[in-house]
This record gives C-alpha cells, sequence and structure tokens, in this order.
C-alpha cells in the first residue's frame, strides 16, 4: 500500500506532543517536512523527529517538497491562509481548530477541496473517541431510555498557566483567537456529535481574569492583557426532538473535579470521569423499577469494541481511511462549519441576550 507522506505545519506545544512522534504510528505514512515561521522551531522538529526537511512558510513548502497530505497545526489565525494554500496546491489538509474564522471562509476551503477532489478533515477528535462512540452504543440500545440532556464542561486555567511553553502564549488572548475557539470548541463538538445539528444557541460570558501572568516555560513571568474578551462562556443549545445541551468552558477554572460530560435520560445517566485520552469506559446509572434495582455500574462491550485512541494523532488514520475509501471523513469539514457557525453567533448571542437560530447542518 501506499506510504503518505506527511508535512506538519506549525511546530509548537501540540504538534511536539500529538502530531510530530505519531504519524507513523497511526497511519501508513511518514514526515517529510516540519514548518514554522519560527524556522528554529522547525530545525528542532527535524532533528527531534527524524524529518528531512524543514521550511519557513507554506508557500516554501509547497515549492520545494513533495508531500500528500498537511496538518496545519500553526497558530488559529494563520489557518485560513494556511488551508487555502494547501488545497490551492492539490493536498489533502488536517486542520487544527477552527479551520477558518468565519463560516463563509471556511465554506470556500470546503468548496475548493470538492473541486480538486481533496480529502479535508477537522479537528477535534472527539467523534473518533472510544468512551463517547461506546456511550453512543449504549444510548442506542436504549441504556439509559430518551437521552434529553447532556452538560458538558471544557475548561482549564488558561495556556500561559496549565501547560510549560516554550512559544509565547499571548496570541491566544488577540482577537481571532480566545476561550471559546480554543476550549469551547471541544464541547460544541462533543455534543453535537451525540445530538447532531443544533437549531438554536444561547449564551452568557465574563471576563474573569483580564490580566495574567505566564506561569512557566521561557516566557515565565510575562504579563498579558486578557481583556478584549471573555474567558467564561456557559453556552446553551437546542435540538431537534426535544433535547439539549449546556457547554460550560473558558480559561477561567484552575481546577475541577466536575465530569467532563454527563448525559441524562429518563431511564439513567452515563458519566464520563476519567481522561478521554486513557480510553475508559464511561460510568452508567441506571433506573431500572421492573428488575428492582437502581444504581452506578461500569458497563462491558457487548458490541465489537471500538478502536482506541493512541494519540490525537489519529486524524491522519481517519484522513488517509476516507482518501483510499473515497469517504468523507469523520472528522468532517461540514461538522466543522456547523461548529464554527455556533461560535461566530455566541457574541450576538450574548450581546443581545437573544437566543439565535442556526442554518448549518451536517
Amino acid at each position: 500500500m501506499k506510504k503518505w507522506k506527511v508535512a506538519v505545519i506549525g511546530c509548537g506545544c501540540f504538534a511536539n506532543s500529538q502530531y510530530l512522534p505519531n504519524v507513523t504510528k497511526e497511519a501508513n505514512a511518514e514526515l517529510v517536512a516540519a514548518v514554522d515561521i519560527v524556522f528554529e522551531r522547525a530545525e528542532s522538529a527535524c532533528r527531534r523527529f527524524g524529518v528531512p526537511n524543514a521550511y519557513h512558510d507554506v508557500y516554501e513548502l509547497i515549492e520545494k517538497c513533495d508531500f500528500d497530505v498537511a496538518i496545519d497545526a500553526a497558530s488559529i489565525q494563520a489557518h485560513h491562509e494556511i488551508n487555502m494554500a494547501v488545497l490551492n496546491a492539490g493536498k489533502h489538509l488536517i486542520s487544527q481548530k477552527p479551520a477558518a474564522p468565519t463560516v463563509e471562509l471556511l465554506t470556500e476551503q470546503i468548496r475548493l477541496a470538492e473541486e480538486k477532489g481533496l480529502k479535508f478533515a477537522c479537528a477535534p477528535i472527539h467523534p473518533m473517541r472510544y468512551d463517547l462512540n461506546f456511550a453512543k452504543q449504549l444510548i442506542r440500545d436504549g441504556a439509559i431510555g430518551r437521552a434529553y440532556y447532556a452538560k458538558c464542561n471544557m475548561s482549564h486555567g488558561g495556556p500561559e498557566y496549565f501547560q510549560y511553553r516554550d512559544a509565547d502564549p499571548s496570541w491566544f488572548y488577540e482577537p481571532g483567537a480566545g476561550a471559546l475557539v480554543d476550549m469551547g470548541v471541544h464541547g460544541l463538538q462533543i455534543v453535537t456529535s451525540l445530538f447532531g445539528a443544533a437549531e438554536s444557541v444561547a449564551c452568557t460570558a465574563l471576563v474573569t481574569t483580564p490580566r495574567r501572568e505566564v506561569r512557566s516555560g521561557a516566557f515565565n513571568g510575562k504579563i498579558i492583557e486578557a481583556d478584549r474578551m471573555p474567558d467564561q462562556y456557559l453556552i446553551t443549545l437546542r435540538f431537534p426532538g426535544d433535547r439539549m445541551a449546556l457547554v460550560d468552558s473558558g480559561f477561567s477554572q484552575k481546577a475541577s473535579r466536575a465530569p467532563q460530560l454527563e448525559i441524562f435520560g429518563d431511564e439513567g445517566t452515563l458519566a464520563f470521569t476519567k481522561p478521554y485520552m486513557t480510553n475508559p469506559r464511561p460510568e452508567l446509572y441506571t433506573d431500572c423499577p421492573e428488575r428492582g434495582m437502581r444504581g452506578w455500574m461500569t458497563p462491558e462491550e457487548w458490541v465489537s469494541p471500538q478502536k482506541k485512541l493512541i494519540s490525537q494523532c489519529c486524524i491522519l488514520r481517519d484522513l488517509i481511511e476516507a482518501v483510499e475509501q473515497d469517504k468523507t471523513p469523520l472528522l468532517s469539514a461540514y461538522h466543522a462549519r456547523h461548529i464554527l457557525e455556533i461560535m461566530c453567533k455566541i457574541p450576538e448571542a450574548i450581546e443581545s441576550g437573544a437566543t439565535i437560530r442556526l442554518e448549518t447542518k451536517f
């Protein structure tokens, strides 16, 4: 079978922990290039992971390198330009989230990919999660009756707080980035993976910490002015079939013991209390009066087990399977566009205090 040639664009913290070490583990693929506008980071990635070519930007990559798939792991504000360049060059694309700043620009990317016959996958990777897919199977089989409400917590204390970084994290607080598109996108993808496309969105948000201090890494002690956009969001979504979801997300929670996700039904509850990259089973509370029982349990599979996650580079496996089988990636750009529409309409919902209708589907 073909060995796929992969280039990683953006050699920051996430690429170094998830993409660069795992390309060859997740698919029949090889790393052929590392790209970063800070060229020393690209060179460092090449030395560390045995990558043969380092480039300054996507245009030099396209001009000089033979590759099949690009993974765009650059900063959020750069994604649209990079993605359009990759697709125009006729290469399959994986984009970190969000792939574009507006629905209209992401639609441009989708149309270009379709015109050129390319596959296009978008992070995050939650639809590929073992625990989430197991829970969906339990719901389909009636384990909690009719599932009608999901509550998702996707927060941390901020990129300058929770993670060691050699790069300056200030860009997370610049226009085009922020807690909503960095963390909220995860919760929105999770609940729409469960319930499908949402019909409407409402939101309350605030700025909890207008000045922040970097707590580790090369920029330890730097002060960041972080008052230009909210850092805490409570997002409510309405779905067809009398279902709803609450997404609690932001850079405002230094620690929490709240489950990442709970799904409530009229006959029970599913709770996700362990890190999803450990491939746990969800916990099940069942209310079964006909058998005289109710309580918590850890369910076992009664169907073929789902694939378990190795790394978040599993998105590469999804994309290559889509190319080889000529199908839409599970992590589709259409789903990403729906999530982007929600995020783009949240400022209007905050400002107006109203519930805003949504138009896109996936």
